[in-house]
């Protein structure tokens, strides 16, 4: 995400256009999140929650979303959910989130939801920071996460941004991928290697 300087009103003419269309796409994507959320909402009672997979547990034969850790305990496989997506649940400080894994996010950005959890309401940050998305530009606080831990992986002073408008999910985005030594896709799983 690149910072995003200009600034503006509504106009007429190109300005006014822009604007327009970029408010129409922020609607679309509003819309399309709810459907996720609703699809999500729909089927998570019928889906196990993520979590380690271990020798005794593993012959259950669980096939949907799960994260599962090798031996060596260095690989986090985290499997897609029924909308093509990596959700994964994480701890973090101590509280557990819900993270959609994102690549194409530059950093690990929280929602004013997620981030009141972890004690970090919006009369105590700075909208410093300025994004330019597909969703038109959104200003964020900069936060420092103490521990983020999944199954048996777990980092430490991650930087992250808290949006100041509220959204559907957290991103784990490549500030939290470039912690690890790797990661991959293969088919509708995403192994993590750190």
């Amino acid at each position: 995400m690149a910072d995003f300087k200009e600034e503006g009103g509504t106009g007429t003419g190109l300005l006014g256009y822009t604007l327009r269309l970029a408010m129409a796409v922020v609607v679309t994507g509003i819309f399309i999140v709810l459907l996720l959320d609703r699809d999500h909402a729909a089927t998570e009672a019928h889906e196990p929650q993520i979590r380690d997979v271990t020798p005794a547990s593993s012959a259950s034969g669980t096939t949907r979303r799960s994260v599962e850790s090798n031996a060596a305990g260095s690989d986090i496989v985290l499997r897609a959910g029924t909308h093509g997506h990596f959700l994964v649940d994480a701890q973090v400080n101590g509280e557990t989130l819900r993270f959609l894994v994102d690549t194409g996010a530059s950093s690990i950005f929280l929602t004013p939801q997620d981030a009141a959890k972890l004690g970090w309401t919006p009369n105590r940050l700075t909208f410093s920071e300025r994004y330019d998305t597909a969703g038109g530009e959104i200003r964020a606080a900069p936060v420092k996460l103490r521990s983020l831990r999944i199954g048996q992986m777990e980092l430490y002073d991650l930087p992250a941004s808290v949006g100041e408008q509220p959204g559907s999910i957290s991103l784990l985005g490549m500030t939290f991928l470039k912690r690890l030594e790797s990661y991959q896709v293969r088919g509708d799983t995403l192994v993590l290697t750190w």
